[in-house]
């Protein structure tokens, strides 16, 4: 089988063209602040969530049986479904398995200059879940899933530049 290569420098237009499911795999470009004046803190904020690396598929769906609509990529500085991405740029750890983190969103059809911030709670099951619940309201529940137990469309996409060596929590 054949196995596509996937870098943060591919075109979204050309991988949406490749392969819809590759869509997941497209960064959007983003700025990450950096205080101003020289400002120090006392307790470093964790850099990311001390989740697996990989995919992750809603709770109620079976690895193999994963789409588009219930599949996300955790990059570690990140997550990206298969309409937006959003990367951490503030991470907060709230309790022993609980963090609030401040993420930037853009959708990939509309573009960066759409995106939008937005404050989501995260609270982890171990390093292979996690439930998330955002300031609007929204919530979801997600599960580590091996990349090989996966429809075809991502069994065989190599993901490695984005997520690190396999089985990374980097």
């Amino acid at each position: 089988m054949e196995t596509t290569r996937v870098s943060r420098m591919t075109s979204p237009t050309r991988m949406l063209r490749s392969l819809p499911a590759i869509a997941l795999l497209w960064l959007p470009a983003c700025s990450h602040d950096i205080p101003a004046g020289g400002e120090t803190r006392t307790a470093a904020a964790p850099a990311t969530l001390p989740l697996q690396r990989g995919f992750y598929v809603a709770s109620d769906t079976a690895c193999g049986a994963a789409s588009n609509a219930t599949l996300l990529l955790f990059r570690g500085d990140g997550f990206n479904g298969s309409r937006d991405g959003c990367d951490f740029s503030a991470i907060e750890q709230t309790g022993p398995q609980n963090y609030r983190v401040t993420e930037h969103c853009a959708d990939f059809q509309d573009g960066p200059d759409n995106a939008t911030t937005q404050v989501v709670d995260y609270q982890l099951t171990g390093n292979t879940r996690f439930t998330s619940k955002s300031k609007d309201g929204w919530e979801r529940d997600f599960r580590y899933c091996e990349q090989s137990s996966l429809p075809e469309d991502w069994r065989d996409n190599d993901i490695s530049d984005l997520i690190g060596p396999a089985g990374s929590k980097r």
